[in-house]
């Protein structure tokens, strides 16, 4: 013993002795014949596929790369019933492969059918099939496809084990996905050794147990019991947490439970507080080689800084000038990320991840004597961040805040859509945490300045054939920009027809102005001519001033609603037009002059309406002054937004004079 306390860090292998069968738990392969002959979700019969059972078991080991290892076992067991869900054949595990943090092993994957005989039948995935690949420079991800997959037949399953070199980070169980999971169940041994606190989101009931019983170990030759201590949790039929309009992270509301190591304590021994803290995160961040080491790079002489800023005038022009430099000379992996290996390797190849691409960034303002930080971030579908607990794993994305006078800019350069004057919209309106030298702070990366906005503007006639033609102009300013500037460089069919064109509305003659990069902070004007038919009914015909904004269909709908609402940015649209409809036609009563406010003032609505002879004018404005509404705030919204898309949908109603 006393040379177990001279390693006060030291982990042995447990031997697992208590264990206790449970009728939800199947053996891997152990198939019932009722479950391949299902052809539903018992308690989601729309579902395309189903979670029948997944497991994770952690128990506490010897590591050989560092002092402690954890061992965590995990298996899914799966059915598709619809062919819209056979993507969930194709398997993706994710482990960190930096610094042999992680090792997956044991890869082991079935396919289960019934032959024409009734028998069951294994058809295994080939090892020869499962391939590696690099996600970024942290994580590495393992993918397979299982083989013989029949849709409302096959049952599939899998298994694996991680080795840890660490026993400071469990990850949240998740007890809940995109489809119906039928039993979840989740098992954590640990030495009396090591503490941890739990912080847990758990609305669906959940069976919970906590055991203590003796282990011994063998080490250095020497026979040692202790006690371990048992977290059990099993849920089950949990339902499919299904996308919902403006939705924000899955992983906000999902159900699950989260362990964080708080204390090592060896006999005879004081606690040691392992809990961790923002201070800590961040002096730990600015030594890594990753990233702290990666900040204070020269990339460029004097002369090649020169030569990309020699036209600009002002502060927020030699800065903006380094961002599209690096914007426009690096091409974005796809992949988000805070670390970069080699700031000088990634800039040579012209290549990387958001990590390698904005400490690029960094590094170019910093020599260019800007005074610029780095800022860790989570992109709105990672999540949000939680403050109490100071987890690398809360982001996603690395920042850069630059500070002009009494002006400070949020850039991302590796986004292409992105310009320097306005946050990110993938990060507005979340919390991020500066890092400056050895200290941090959080951060609200906010401004109500920036919204949405579109301005309409509409004239057009109506013919004896009911045909309406004419102009349209719509100014995008802002985020309503750069949302629209994304899809153009796309091109320019798949711009028009997801902003203008549908069934009935033909659009010809597109014309976008203020589109090149010197004209970000100008609005994207989109001219065009477009004609579609009205609609009738008997001698009636009829029309909307609604066109062109995105706001025909109302996404509020749904009786009830499981998450929050994340528009993202306060938003604010102006539709004015004159429609003239034929000689000898009449207009019915028009619709009226109206303003609505919702009760918190948050949406306001007025619409001014003119007719004169045989054309009417109109002139709608529509404002949207929060961009986050409280799930439990629903019921209201809901009310609220059928009441405003009605009058949005209200028709001008003209017939032929008698």
């Amino acid at each position: 013993m006393k040379k177990l306390l001279l390693l006060a860090f030291a982990c042995w292998p447990v031997l697992v002795l208590h264990a206790q069968k449970d009728k939800d738990l199947p053996g891997f392969g152990k198939i019932d014949k009722a479950d391949l002959e299902l052809k539903a979700c018992e308690f989601d019969k729309d579902a395309e596929a189903m979670i029948m059972l997944e497991t994770g078991e952690i128990e506490f080991q010897r590591g050989s790369h560092w002092i402690f290892a954890m061992k965590i076992e995990k298996r899914v067991r799966l059915k598709i019933f619809k062919d819209k869900g056979i993507d969930r054949a194709t398997i993706k595990l994710h482990y960190y492969s930096d610094d042999n943090y992680e090792k997956l092993l044991d890869v082991d994957a079935v396919t289960y059918n019934l032959d024409p005989t009734g028998k069951i039948r294994e058809t295994k995935v080939d090892k020869k099939s499962m391939y590696r690949e690099k996600v970024n420079s942290n994580v590495s991800a393992l993918k397979f496809t299982f083989p013989d997959v029949k849709v409302g037949e096959s049952i599939l399953e899998y298994r694996y084990t991680i080795i840890r070199e660490s026993v400071t980070n469990i990850e949240p169980w998740i007890f809940q996905d995109r489809i119906p999971t039928k039993v979840s169940v989740y098992r954590v041994t640990i030495p009396e050794y090591f503490k941890f606190t739990t912080n847990s989101h758990l609305s669906h009931p959940v069976e919970q147990k906590r055991d203590e019983f003796r282990q011994s170990i063998t080490y250095d030759r020497e026979n040692i019991q202790y006690n371990a201590h048992e977290y059990f949790y099993k849920m089950k039929n949990v339902p499919a947490l299904k996308d919902e309009p403006y939705m924000g992270a899955v992983r906000d509301y999902l159900q699950r439970v989260n362990f964080q190591l708080s204390t090592v304590q060896f006999p005879n021994q004081l606690p040691q507080n392992l809990t961790n803290t923002w201070a800590g995160l961040t002096k730990n961040l600015m030594e890594h080689p990753s990233f702290g080491q990666q900040i204070k790079k020269n990339l460029l002489k004097n002369d090649a800084m020169n030569a990309i800023t020699a036209k600009a005038n002002t502060p927020f022009e030699k800065m903006s000038a380094i961002f599209y430099h690096v914007q426009k000379s690096m091409a974005w992996d796809g992949h988000n990320d805070f670390y970069c290996t080699s700031v000088k390797e990634s800039y040579a190849k012209k290549a990387g991840s958001s990590g390698d691409i904005n400490l690029i960034l960094l590094n170019l303002l910093r020599d260019a004597g800007f005074d610029a930080k780095p800022v860790l971030a989570s992109t709105r579908d990672h999540g949000q961040v939680n403050a109490t607990y100071p987890f690398m794993e809360q982001f996603n994305n690395v920042l850069v805040l630059v500070f002009i006078g009494d002006n400070n800019y949020v850039l991302d350069a590796s986004d292409k859509a992105n310009t320097p004057y306005l946050i990110p919209e993938d990060v507005l309106g979340t919390e991020a945490y500066m890092l400056d030298g050895e200290s941090g702070q959080f951060i609200q990366l906010w401004t109500s300045r920036n919204t949405l906005r579109h301005f309409i503007t509409v004239n057009g006639k109506i013919d004896e054939e009911g045909l309406l033609t004419g102009d349209c102009q719509v100014s995008s300013f802002d985020y309503g920009r750069v949302s629209r500037m994304r899809t153009y460089r796309e091109g320019k069919e798949k711009f028009t027809a997801k902003f203008f064109s549908d069934d009935q509305v033909k659009v010809t003659d597109l014309i976008v102005e203020n589109d090149k990069e010197s004209e970000d902070s100008l609005p994207l004007n989109q001219r065009l001519k477009f004609s579609l038919p009205v609609n009738s009914s008997g001698e009636y015909r009829f029309f909307s001033p609604n066109l062109f904004a995105g706001l025909s269909k109302n996404p509020f709908t749904a009786d009830t609603r499981q998450t929050n609402i994340d528009f993202g940015y306060n938003q604010h649209y102006i539709f004015t037009g004159n429609i003239s409809i034929p000689e000898g036609y009449e207009f019915e009563t028009p619709p009226k002059n109206i303003g609505m406010i919702m009760p918190d003032t948050s949406i306001v609505f007025r619409r001014f309406i003119e007719v004169k002879g045989n054309t009417a004018g109109y002139r709608i404005i529509l404002e949207f002054k929060r961009p986050y509404y409280d799930v439990q705030e629903y019921p209201e919204f809901k009310e609220f937004y059928k009441l405003l898309f009605d009058k949005l949908s209200e028709q001008f109603v003209f017939k032929k004079k008698a």
